[in-house]
């Protein structure tokens, strides 16, 4: 009997471990969940990243993201900036959470709710060209600059990891 009990417990182990086809995705199943990105979402760090191709405005893009179940990126290092530039075409621009437009001069970078002390200004950036340049765009080789708000970029969003199960659906039989 309890080699029996085994034997079937071994099956069902088995059948769970199995790889299975459910529509175009294949997964893994098993009796616990994973953390991880969801699809479309690219992962580095412990976070999910995705990138948003249609240009927007800086504030059109803050909402997106909203929208999306994330917050506006804001670099936090070198190391995340590069990450960021990968999701993008070569020699893209795109919008940060970084504006000064409380205050003149005074740049808040936010990832999420939290400031981030990182910052990688070009060469005489910000320098608010014409008076309305209020918001901060990654570009050529990283560097940040400011722009106008309103010219239309694209931008990452961000998001933290979710868990998910590993296989959502069972093989059905045919």
């Amino acid at each position: 009997m309890m080699l029996r009990k085994r034997f079937i417990f071994g099956l069902i182990s088995l059948h769970l471990m199995m790889r299975c086809i459910g529509g175009n995705e294949s997964c893994k199943a098993s009796f616990s969940g994973t953390w991880a990105c969801a699809p479309s979402w690219s992962q580095w760090g412990g976070k999910c990243y995705k990138a948003i191709m249609e240009p927007l405005t800086w504030s059109e893009a803050k909402d997106e993201c909203i929208k999306m179940g994330g917050v506006f990126v804001a670099p936090q290092s070198q190391e995340e900036s590069d990450f960021l530039m990968s999701l993008m075409s070569p020699q893209s621009k795109f919008w940060i959470n970084c504006n000064d437009l409380e205050l003149e001069g005074t740049w808040k970078c936010q990832d999420g709710t939290d400031e981030v002390e990182y910052r990688n200004w070009d060469n005489y950036a910000p320098y608010n060209y014409g008076g309305y340049e209020d918001c901060a765009a990654v570009w050529y080789g990283g560097k940040w600059n400011d722009l106008y708000c309103d010219q239309s970029r694209r931008a990452i969003c961000k998001a933290q990891m979710s868990l998910h199960d590993n296989c959502m659906r069972f093989m059905r039989p045919k």
